[in-house]
């Protein structure tokens, strides 16, 4: 594995990793404030707009590193085969 495909890989796992922690902090949050604290569950899924986005952002970007990791090691296969 080269350099290149090397830090994408990581670059994919932690966007990925930052989506899911984000995605069950948030589920964890919202179910703490509609029966811990009795607000109506429209009122929290409708302030939670923005962060779940900021989330699917995360999301996207962790498809385009895993996308450029593949094509990152489809070419690195290629400069490795012999002649």
């Amino acid at each position: 594995m080269s350099r290149r495909s090397r830090y994408l890989l990581i670059a994919m796992s932690v966007s990925f990793g930052i989506a899911v922690l984000g995605l069950v902090a948030g589920v964890c949050y919202e179910l703490y404030l509609v029966s811990a604290r009795h607000v109506q569950l429209e009122n929290v899924l409708g302030r939670s707009i923005a962060y779940n986005k900021t989330l699917g952002g995360f999301g996207i970007l962790g498809m385009l590193f895993f996308f450029a990791f593949l094509l990152s090691a489809i070419a690195d296969k290629k400069q490795d085969k012999p002649r």
